[in-house]
């Protein structure tokens, strides 16, 4: 049974040689390297697949294993390896960024202790150490005032989430008189102080997962922030948080307000941006309303669906960044994909296809993800919700469509031409290629075998039960 947790162990260990390591030489391809080996050891085996009672002492009841938790381990590895495969492969002299690969790792660390965590103090301390890495990457711009906002404001809010997290967790602790996650369940829901802690605990996860009404510092930070850095608040984080989330079964009033918000806020707060990352953070306040919605359920069903879903916007999102630091986009405005139907024919419609997936058009992957998660809302009677969830899909669909319409019959305006002659036409990276090639490939035939992706959130949702 110790193998269950060899992948966190050879992690930590190889996240302390690579600091020393990374002194010296560059650690992008080493990086890589670690993460595939982690990946190999997080497989399922199925000696320990259903798994728990029996792996509580082995860390004295602050990590335990079960279907879930390994399942989402993968998930949040193979975001890891996309946004390590993004970074360009630079040497140190002169370069700022030589040390995001550790921090990268730093974060996924967190994340995969965070989705064992079944202890109040584990979960903080894996939460801490995901998000203070995270801060030192959004502010990395160290010459750029829209870095410095991005990294002070996450900052700021992020001590906050984290206060009243604490709080949450005092409450608790206080009426059972233990830090146990599962420790007085019941006990919690007949009191007011029990709820009320349930209540902060749950509010700090959602602003983790930047849902409304706790969204408000995703579109800065997300355009402040270097690309690969937003690529990977808008993956790696998220999937942890959202399996913890499942796990400590949250407040669902609380969960229902949130996802309606989140759905309404991302639908409407992206019609007049102007750019592209500031889109894609309100996109993401808008799936992360879906994903809740699902959670809110709580059958089986609508769990299963909601893992669907975030494996399913992972893949999109891993998509839509690859090309956009592909592309190299000098202001990162919207406009500046106009023409390039005509300079990059085969990237004009691969990005097409994500976006039309993103907006959940059949027979896309999008469409498959948001269809699940609305049959398991109107099985479960939440009828005006699932109406709201629909309304907003199609305004939402507006300025996805309307950035399709700009690759390919908005004219390039001279400016941006100029541009192209004086800079000269970028070749995109074979890395980044693969990415891009392998998610296209999953979004666009998804739907015609989904076998595999059901099993897998089946036998993952099997072990919460």
């Amino acid at each position: 049974m110790y193998e269950a947790f060899y992948p966190e162990l050879f992690l930590s260990l190889a996240v302390l040689v690579l600091v020393i390591y990374g002194v010296y030489q560059p650690t992008l391809k080493t990086a890589i390297i670690i993460l595939l080996v982690t990946g190999l050891m997080a497989l399922p085996n199925e000696q320990f697949l259903f798994w728990e009672d029996k792996t509580l002492d082995l860390t004295n009841g602050l990590l335990t294993i079960n279907s879930w938790i390994s399942i989402t381990k993968l998930i949040i590895i193979v975001g890891s390896i996309s946004i390590l495969l993004m970074l360009k492969d630079t040497k140190i002299s002169g370069q700022a960024s030589f040390d995001s690969p550790v921090l990268i790792l730093i974060v996924t660390l967190g994340s995969v202790l965070l989705v064992s965590s079944i202890n109040w103090l584990s979960v903080y301390l894996a939460i801490e150490l995901q998000t203070l890495s995270l801060f030192v990457l959004t502010a990395l711009k160290r010459d750029s005032a829209y870095g410095a906002e991005a990294g002070l404001k996450y900052f700021v809010l992020g001590a906050l989430s984290s206060g009243l997290f604490l709080f949450g967790c005092a409450l608790l602790y206080g009426l059972t008189g233990e830090t146990s996650v599962h420790a007085g369940g019941q006990i919690c829901a007949l009191t007011s102080n029990g709820e009320v802690g349930k209540i902060l605990i749950t509010i700090s996860l959602l602003f983790k997962l930047s849902a409304a009404p706790f969204h408000m510092w995703a579109p800065d930070v997300y355009e402040g922030a270097p690309t690969t850095t937003t690529a990977l608040l808008a993956i790696v984080p998220k999937v942890s948080v959202f399996a913890i989330l499942v796990q400590i079964g949250p407040v669902v009033n609380v969960l229902l307000a949130s996802a309606i918000l989140s759905m309404i806020y991302g639908a409407i707060g992206a019609l007049n941006q102007t750019k592209i990352k500031r889109l894609l953070a309100y996109s993401g306040i808008g799936h992360m309303g879906f994903v809740l919605f699902g959670v809110t359920i709580g059958s089986f069903e609508s769990i299963q669906a909601s893992l669907i879903y975030m494996i399913i916007y992972v893949i999109m999102s891993i998509c839509s960044f690859s090309i956009i630091l592909t592309l190299g986009l000098s202001k990162n405005l919207i406009v500046e994909f106009s023409g390039l139907s005509r300079r990059h024919p085969i990237m004009a419609v691969t990005l097409a296809f994500t976006f039309l997936s993103t907006a959940g058009i059949p027979p896309l992957a999008g469409f498959f993800s948001k269809w699940l998660v609305l049959l398991c809302g109107i099985s479960s009677q939440y009828y005006l919700t699932s109406i709201i969830a629909v309304l907003c899909s199609v305004i939402a669909g507006v300025y996805y469509v309307r950035i399709v319409k700009i690759i390919y019959f908005q004219a390039e305006s001279s400016l941006l031409i100029w541009k192209d002659v004086l800079t000269g036409d970028k070749r995109g990276e074979f890395r980044r290629s693969i990415l891009i090639g392998l998610s296209l490939y999953i979004i666009l035939f998804i739907m015609i075998s989904p076998n595999l992706l059901l099993q897998i959130a089946h036998d993952a949702t099997m072990g919460l039960y």
